[in-house]
């Protein structure tokens, strides 16, 4: 598995990260997550608990978490905004990339050394452009919808100028191809694509291995258009990154740039931890109030996901909740005595998921 752990993975998110933030009781004593591009870590430092300890496999994906808080501690919204690369410039300012650089070293007392050399060898990759759209996840999608534009000729630009569902539905009928749509997808969705690509031999919705019936392209087909005519799309941060190759309308900015949610994260006094270790080392150390696991289950082997809460820590809390992403294998049969499995949660989440493509198991100790 270690291969798929190599350079950047994630920088912006593939997750709705307001799911996690609502389901995190505030001040909580200790809460762990799994790093990713930390995007989903900011809203829960934004809750104020006591300690948080960020954990990856990957020491390039923890460099992005410790950049991304420093720069929602220390910069401005404005600043913040354009630093990772959700705005073009500052307000009131011609931006040059002389400015993404001056905020740079300006965060330079706030990083670990190790963190601040790091970016400062890749300032070539983010000076023009910020940080959000430099992993390889977020380089596949954009590859996708350049050939949606340039080469199948899917222009659904038409359809994220909508202002409510009723005008966006029949700018969908009138602009959306489905038929084209479902032949890219089956090709660019398969597992071949995902496995080769994406997950570096590691991807978990291969057929020996799935618990979704359908294929990886007919679920993405169906669950997209889903999206399309049930959601106000130029509201999902998601689907603009895939489709327009870039976040165009900020009302579909990801929890993580909501002015609120910064000022939280600023007031807040968290202290962060980072670790790069096994999610499993590092849960039996000690008992957490809340959980935060993303989809990293459907990389552990089956007996260690079943046993994965009765391994938790005996100090564990009344009331400590886990919350489990899922795509394409739901971790199976995952042995919940003492916890109780939060049904109505998990739908309420998987209803407001802006990605459309996890399934949630969400756990309480009884």
């Amino acid at each position: 598995m270690s291969e798929y752990f190599k350079n950047l993975n994630y920088t912006l998110s593939n997750e709705d990260t307001r799911i996690e933030w609502t389901l995190q009781k505030p001040d909580l004593q200790s809460v762990f997550c799994i790093g990713g591009s930390g995007a989903r870590v900011l809203p829960l430092i934004a809750r104020d608990p006591k300690s948080l300890d960020v954990v990856d496999l990957s020491q390039e994906q923890l460099a992005l978490v410790e950049l991304r808080l420093a720069a929602a501690r220390h910069l401005s919204r404005d600043e913040f905004l354009f630093f990772l690369g959700y705005r073009g410039g500052i307000p009131g300012n011609s931006a040059s990339h002389d400015d993404r650089m001056e905020l740079f070293v300006n965060l330079k007392p706030h990083l670990a050394e190790p963190t601040y050399r790091f970016w400062l060898e890749r300032k070539n990759a983010w000076i023009p452009r910020g940080f959000i759209l430099l992993g390889r996840w977020e380089g596949h999608f954009q590859k996708m919808g350049r050939i949606f534009r340039e080469v199948l000729r899917l222009d659904t630009r038409p359809i994220f100028e909508a202002h409510s569902l009723e005008e966006q539905n029949k700018l969908f009928e009138k602009h959306f191809k489905p038929l084209v749509f479902k032949a890219f997808v089956r090709i660019a969705a398969s597992e071949f694509v995902f496995n080769r690509f994406l997950y570096k031999g590691h991807f978990s919705g291969q057929s020996d291995r799935r618990t979704e019936s359908r294929t990886p392209a007919a679920f993405i087909e169906e669950e997209f258009t889903r999206l399309f005519t049930r959601t106000l799309i130029r509201k999902n941060y998601f689907l603009q990154v895939l489709f327009l190759g870039s976040v165009a309308y900020e009302e579909g900015l990801p929890l993580e740039a909501r002015e609120d949610i910064l000022f939280s994260i600023k007031d807040s006094s968290t202290e962060v931890q980072y670790r790069q270790a096994n999610l499993l080392e590092i849960l039996k150390t000690k008992p957490y109030d809340f959980i935060s696991l993303s989809d990293t289950i459907s990389y552990l082997p089956e007996l260690e996901a079943k046993l994965l809460l009765q391994n938790l820590p005996k100090e564990t809390k009344s009331g400590s909740r886990m919350v489990i992403r899922s795509f394409l294998r739901r971790p199976p049969g995952i042995e919940s005595s003492g916890w109780t499995k939060l049904a109505i949660e998990e739908s309420w989440a998987r209803d407001l998921d802006t990605t459309g493509v996890y399934e949630f198991d969400i756990f309480e100790k009884g």
